[in-house]
């Protein structure tokens, strides 16, 4: 049997790694071809807070040995949610599900949004004040880095494209310029591309 972690398609997430969850399900479509993801909209669709289940089932023949997760999103809360709540509710669901089957568990099981929703402290000082009102602003993390290819590559976009765009966006001369607050623009655009 392949390795379940997939530790060679992980990305670093705040010193986290995290296996993205598209990764995920093509792993389980092609190590279960007899198995199935079922998704479930728990919450009324016109509630503020949208609440899924997915199941996963590794062999349809034997339909009582099934691995669950949960997730919850509000609308407007963050980026992707503005426009996107059900979908990114629906995502975070299948990648808990399949990690509770033990595809993609590296460092935890906690979902991408998971991490980014952790305490606004360890976020990294996108500012950095000196002297006289000077201020230097932070360059994006490698991490940040590694996000925008991944989710660039969920969009259809190579390295060489997503590097053009992300330097065009921001009017930039080289890549390497990506501060923080780009970074996470970014991220919350190609995301979106990655959605549609």
């Amino acid at each position: 049997m392949t390795d379940k972690t997939l530790k060679s398609k992980a990305i670093d997430i705040r010193g986290k790694s995290y296996v993205l969850v598209s990764d995920r399900v093509i792993y389980f479509n092609e190590t279960y071809p007899n198995g199935v993801i079922k998704t479930k909209l728990l919450s009324d669709p016109s509630a503020d807070m949208v609440v899924m289940k997915a199941q996963i089932v590794p062999d349809c023949e034997k339909p009582d040995r099934f691995f669950t997760g949960h997730s919850q999103a509000k609308w407007g809360e963050g980026m992707v949610n503005k426009t996107a709540a059900l979908e990114n509710c629906e995502t975070s669901a299948v990648g808990r599900a399949l990690a509770m089957l033990g595809i993609g568990v590296i460092d935890s099981i906690a979902s991408v949004d998971e991490i980014k929703k952790a305490k606004i402290e360890d976020d990294p000082i996108m500012v950095v004040t000196k002297g006289q009102g000077n201020s230097e602003i932070a360059l994006a993390t490698e991490g940040q880095r590694k996000m925008i290819f991944a989710v660039a590559k969920e969009a259809g976009f190579d390295a060489d494209k997503t590097k053009e765009i992300v330097k065009t966006n921001f009017n930039m001369d080289s890549f390497n310029d990506l501060t923080v607050v780009q970074a996470k623009l970014a991220i919350d655009g190609f995301l979106k591309k990655a959605k549609k």
